[in-house]
């Protein structure tokens, strides 16, 4: 159905006199004409308009083609002598579109870092007081001399090899992600929160391929290698700072420490024999 509005279906509208009459109107709020009224001495100016209601969401249609109407006999008003300019058209464009705000967030994410699987090498591990490395039970690696019976039992690295990392703060300096399994087992080190301090434990897992979740970067250590001493270390990936750690005495559990060498011994060798 196509019809012209006028005064008495835009006051019965939802619309308020201030949507009509702003601060810059050039005329008073008062009965309002689709007919532009010219000025003395000025032709009259006719706005002709049909407005279609559509099913559905029918007032918010209405109200926006009833701003646009009005919008444009605010234009038709203007006095003939002043030129039209890009403010005007910014207040025409104000008055038909409804304002939109923005709520502006500012957030970091940051992705868990991949790592490319290359391959895998077997080695055996000393500490730097001789110990090796003894399944104890299933999930349970302590460290200790071993001789006679008990070197049958010592364990050997299954020591999975990712793509080396570039280590922040130290410009060109590599780190090499290791995984550390216990060769012929499917048992990996892994470094986890317990209580209010990581922890190191051995879990069944499969990572010699790529690793491309967070969860499981606790399987992941940095191989820090000394060339000088032929000595490595192996830091946590999960938790920074935090080295796996033998204790001085023989037979007790192999560990984790953020105070590397000081009470616990975290330099090792490895031996490719």
């Amino acid at each position: 159905m196509a019809f012209v509005p006028d005064l008495d279906v835009l006051e019965g509208s939802s619309l308020s006199e201030e949507t009509f009459y702003g601060p810059d109107c050039l005329y008073p709020p008062k009965k309002l004409r689709l007919d532009s009224e010219a000025k003395h001495g000025q032709s009259r100016t006719t706005v002709d308009v049909q407005v279609t209601v559509m099913p559905g969401h029918g007032a918010r249609r209405f109200r926006q083609a009833a701003t646009l109407v009005v919008a444009a006999t605010k234009m038709l008003r203007r006095p003939s002598h002043q030129d039209f300019a890009d403010s005007d058209l910014g207040g025409f464009l104000e008055e038909i579109f409804e304002p939109v705000t923005f709520q502006r967030l500012e957030s970091s994410y940051a992705g868990a870092p991949v790592y490319r699987y290359t391959r895998s090498q077997s080695f055996d591990i000393y500490d730097i007081n001789h110990k090796c490395f003894m399944l104890e039970s299933p999930t349970q690696l302590v460290a200790l001399h071993v001789q006679g019976p008990l070197a049958s039992r010592k364990v050997r690295l299954n020591i999975a090899l990712y793509r080396p990392h570039t280590r922040q703060g130290s410009a060109g300096a590599m780190q090499m992600p290791v995984a550390l399994g216990i060769k012929g087992y499917k048992l990996y080190m892994s470094c986890v929160m317990s209580g209010s301090e990581p922890v190191l434990q051995l879990e069944e897992a499969d990572v010699m391929r790529d690793i491309d979740s967070a969860e499981l970067t606790r399987f992941i250590f940095y191989r820090l290698d000394s060339p000088a001493e032929g000595t490595t270390r192996f830091e946590s990936a999960a938790f920074p700072g935090w080295f796996i750690c033998t204790s001085r005495q023989s037979w007790q559990p192999v560990g984790i420490t953020n105070q590397p060498d000081q009470v616990n011994i975290a330099t090792y060798k490895l031996s490719g024999r």
